[in-house]
């Protein structure tokens, strides 16, 4: 339920009940599910893991329970409770509608507040029970919230049309408090970190080129912390700033930007008197962005984590470094100490969560499977694998009974990878139909074909000078096509490694590709929809009646009927854009039925093998540019024959961008951006209950 913000503090301080029995924890694969579903597939990704990556420190990504019994992590998906003793995963408490950004204990431990940016939420929890007991609507649209250590004040970052806004709340009453405003600012600059100060009586507040610190009580400016370099070179202050346990120091991350090639960024830690404002001491080492900081509570040892994937230990006295901590594979994104000071949580973009302990620095226990976003999925030749290829540039390989092995696309070696390229396609890569070949685009604009069973290379497929947008394997595999974003398409025989033919040019951008059961046919689309004779490699027919961007298509099993989902649509009278699958006659050319419904653009489109039925994954919807977020982050299930809406499969936080039915038709996979692949029961019964 919603309500307002007036028992949220009398909840933290007055509540009286007990942890979770070791009772409630259970396979992860199974826990909190939506209703329809049978298996998740992933735990989705710590927020923060990708907030390092945009230049933003985590706020909160992790914390431990009073007692030290239990860790909760932020995550895409919801709030993961982990045992710190047995290592088990407790609960999943699903409820906000976008990811969790932010996670903080009450004092006696017995309450967890989430916060999530997107949908501008706080909900409570019950540790306990695992329950939720409220939720408080505080803003339209937030990008990051903090809580006071006595739970009277909130404080959030705004984003609106005019830039960044720090506004202070009483959580008591749900009034503004404060909006504070620094007169010598020219505009709203980024604000990218918050923390109160132990007595709550200040907030530090980091921005792009300097630290605030305001008066909680009446929202003024105390002081301003600048950073000196001596080459006065471009910095970034305030990545991350930390208080001290005793609130007299503070500590933020300086980038500090070099102007010559020959010269590399440097990255430092700053120390500062509250009292004074001055700078105290400065500490380096890391050689990639700082992402996170945070002190031991006797305020005796300082842990900073970087990009670079490393974690130093600092004597917060002399400033010396203590130990460094070295495992992660990627960017070290979040840490948080134990309450006893023996152990250091972090969190990777690698999928792990490692618990090290302090004095041996190795890794007590390491949590994984916290995933990045899929961005598109198949099933294997069997039926009992699914292939996933994710954000960080891995692919993953699922079983039927939720085991992963990874495989690195590049090097092809087994559950180990280094690969992480950003700007990767959704559509750049393909199984093929027999689920033995991977295609999938290099970073040097090549393609790769990979053994799926050995990991070996087969093939590399050079010949094109821009990137790949989709790669699509005909349904006998002997076939790749690949569409680059220099508007052509180029068919390439598999077995030899050559190019067979390229097809005319496009327009514009191809933004999905789909070969015809008989593999005779390919369609493109993009600004249009296109269908190429394989053989020839001549243009057939190219479907109008549109003017939509579109983003997936999918002809029938029979391949009589070619189905197009919209990204992109004119603006209705109500000011909404209406985004729709449109399913087209292949042999007349003609447009046969319209399906409204998706209130986000359609990512993905997969006939079931008797095509009678239709999946759908829907995605964003962006009204402009700083309203607050809306997704339709559904699986939408479909009557081809009448066009009616059979089922609404609701459980993603993210957009859904793959839907795959498999083989009999009992089971669809959903693939979403926030990190997981849902495995959905598709039976007659299921079907029969109308959503």
């Amino acid at each position: 339920m919603k309500t307002t913000l007036f028992s949220l503090s009398t909840l933290l301080i007055l509540s009286t009940l007990f942890f979770l029995p070791s009772s409630f924890a259970q396979d992860y694969t199974r826990s909190a599910l939506p209703e329809g579903a049978t298996m998740r597939l992933g735990k989705g990704y710590n927020e923060s893991q990708f907030a390092s990556y945009l230049g933003g420190g985590s706020i909160g990504g992790m914390q431990y329970s009073p007692d030290g019994k239990l860790l909760a992590v932020a995550s895409s998906i919801g709030v993961w409770l982990y045992d710190t003793e047995t290592y088990q995963e407790r609960a999943l408490l699903t409820g906000h509608t976008f990811g969790v950004t932010s996670v903080c204990f009450s004092t006696d431990g017995h309450i967890l507040a989430s916060s999530s940016s997107e949908d501008g939420t706080i909900q409570l929890w019950d540790v306990a029970t695992g329950t939720l007991q409220q939720t408080f609507t505080l803003f339209p649209y937030i990008t990051g919230v903090r809580l006071s250590p006595d739970g009277l004040t909130l404080a959030g970052v705004k984003e609106d049309e005019v830039g960044y806004q720090l506004e202070l709340w009483d959580v008591a009453t749900g009034a503004l408090r404060h909006t504070p405003y620094d007169p010598s600012e020219e505009g709203s600059p980024r604000i990218l970190s918050m923390d109160f100060s132990p007595d709550g009586r200040t907030l530090a507040s980091g921005h792009s080129n300097r630290v605030r610190l305001w008066d909680v009580t009446t929202g003024e400016l105390r002081q301003t912390l600048n950073a000196h370099t001596d080459g006065g070179y471009p910095t970034r202050v305030a990545n991350i700033v930390r208080f001290s346990p005793d609130g007299k120091t503070l500590v933020s991350a300086i980038l500090e930007e070099k102007r010559s090639q020959d010269e590399k960024n440097a990255y430092t830690i700053h120390l500062w008197d509250v009292a004074s404002g001055e700078p105290l001491k400065m500490h380096t080492g890391h050689i990639d962005t700082v992402s996170s900081a945070c002190w031991s509570l006797d305020g005796q040892t300082l842990a900073s984590a970087s990009r670079d994937g490393t974690i130093q230990l600092w004597d917060a006295e002399s400033g010396e470094p203590l130990k460094r901590l070295t495992g992660h594979t990627d960017a070290v994104s979040s840490t948080c100490w134990s309450p006893d000071g023996q152990t250091l949580a972090s969190a990777s973009r690698d999928g792990t969560i490692r618990l090290w302990d302090v004095v041996s620095g190795v890794p007590r226990h390491t949590f994984t499977e916290h995933t990045p976003p899929v961005l598109n999925l198949y099933w294997g030749g069997d039926d009992q694998t699914l292939v996933c290829s994710y954000g960080d540039g891995k692919v993953r390989l699922w079983n039927d009974d939720g085991e992963v092995q990874l495989w690195d696309v590049v090097t092809g070696i087994s559950r180990h990878s280094l690969f992480y390229d950003i700007t990767t396609s959704d559509k750049s890569l393909s199984l093929s139909a027999d689920g033995q070949m991977l295609a999938r685009e290099n970073e040097d604009s090549t393609i790769r074909l990979w053994d799926v069973a050995t990991g070996a290379l087969r093939h590399t497929f050079p010949g094109h000078t821009s990137l790949v947008s989709n790669l699509c394997f005909s349904p006998d595999g002997r076939l790749l096509a690949s569409a680059r974003d220099n508007t052509t398409i180029q068919l390439w025989d598999v077995t030899t490694g050559t190019s067979l033919k390229t097809l005319g040019t496009t327009t514009g951008f191809t933004d999905s590709m789909a070969f015809s059961p008989d593999g005779q046919t390919l369609a493109s689309g993009g600004n249009g929809i296109r269908l190429w004779d394989v053989t020839t490699g001549t243009l057939r027919h190219t479907f109008t009646g549109h003017t939509n961007q579109i983003l997936s298509l999918c002809f029938s099993p029979d391949g009589q009927t070619l189905a197009s989902g919209n990204g992109l649509s004119e603006w209705p009278e109500q000011g909404m854009p209406e985004y729709a699958i449109q399913l087209w006659d292949v042999p007349a050319g003609e447009l046969r039925k319209t399906i409204a419904g998706h209130a986000g653009r359609v990512n993905s489109l997969c006939f079931s093998p008797d095509g009678q039925t239709l999946a759908s994954g829907g995605g964003y919807l962006i009204i402009e540019q700083c309203a607050a977020p809306s997704a339709d982050n559904t699986v939408r299930v479909w009557d081809v024959a009448t066009g009616k809406l059979q089922r609404t499969l609701i459980g993603h936080t993210g957009e859904v961008l793959s839907v795959r039915f498999s083989a009999d038709g009992q089971t669809l996979a959903s693939g979403s951006a926030d990190g997981t692949v849902l495995l959905w029961e598709m039976n007659p019964d299921a079907l029969s209950e109308k959503k």
